[in-house]
């Protein structure tokens, strides 16, 4: 999905705010993740006047993989800490 929809679905002050707003956000986080980037990726998606099936078709395979990416990561990826007594997980 390209930023190309959006400008052409929204005024171009809109799009300044946006971008202005996720660089607001993210460039202060303290850690790199995917949930820091989870609430502006939904503000553009849903603001992108998409009709394009292939695009949503993309996005749907995008969510899927990195959804089965989390769960294996989850459940075949444990890790142990030597103050921590037992096998720690990490998930996001």
């Amino acid at each position: 999905m390209s930023v190309m929809p959006l400008g052409k679905a929204r005024s171009k002050i809109w799009v300044l705010a946006y971008f202005l707003a996720t660089a607001a956000v993210l460039v202060p986080a303290p850690l790199i993740e995917f949930r820091y980037y989870t609430i502006p990726f939904y503000f553009l998606v849903l603001h992108c006047d998409n009709s394009d099936d292939q695009s949503w078709i993309l996005t749907g395979i995008l969510y899927i993989a990195v959804n089965i990416f989390s769960m294996a990561m989850f459940l075949f990826r444990p890790f142990h800490w030597d103050h921590e007594p037992g096998i720690q997980r990490f998930i996001w």
